[in-house]
């Protein structure tokens, strides 16, 4: 019996999870570098990193975010002129206080250093 009380609570916890379970997600990595950068920053020195990241994000022009979770976001980013959509996506490993950062056009063959600029004024803010 006890047994098959810890089955149905381990099955409840995968199809319930609780906010205590990390929902950690591994970004992808850029399949085409001219369109695409992906880094991993040391956030250890920042008392709450992801808080403070999703306050940039959604104090930034051009940002939706659209999803969200305890420790990852996905925005997407309209360009002013041409309104191509590009995607951001951050997540935080706070077991190794890493943030994992990817920004990716979804059309084109070059972005023209959009991406790296992107990522590179996030980092700048939160550092």
């Amino acid at each position: 019996m006890q047994k098959l009380i810890v089955s149905i609570f381990i099955f409840i916890c995968f199809i319930f999870p609780s906010s205590s379970f990390a929902s950690h997600i591994e970004l992808s990595e850029c399949v085409e570098i001219a369109h695409c950068v992906k880094e991993e920053w040391d956030v250890s020195s920042i008392e709450e990193p992801f808080k403070d990241i999703k306050e940039i994000i959604e104090n930034s022009q051009r940002f939706v975010i659209v999803d969200l979770d305890r420790d990852y976001i996905h925005a997407e980013v309209t360009s002013k002129w041409m309104k191509y959509v590009d995607d951001l996506e951050i997540s935080f490993a706070p077991e190794n206080s890493k943030l994992s950062v990817r920004s990716e056009s979804r059309v084109g063959e070059s972005d023209l250093g959009v991406n790296q600029k992107r990522v590179d004024i996030l980092k700048a803010k939160l550092f």
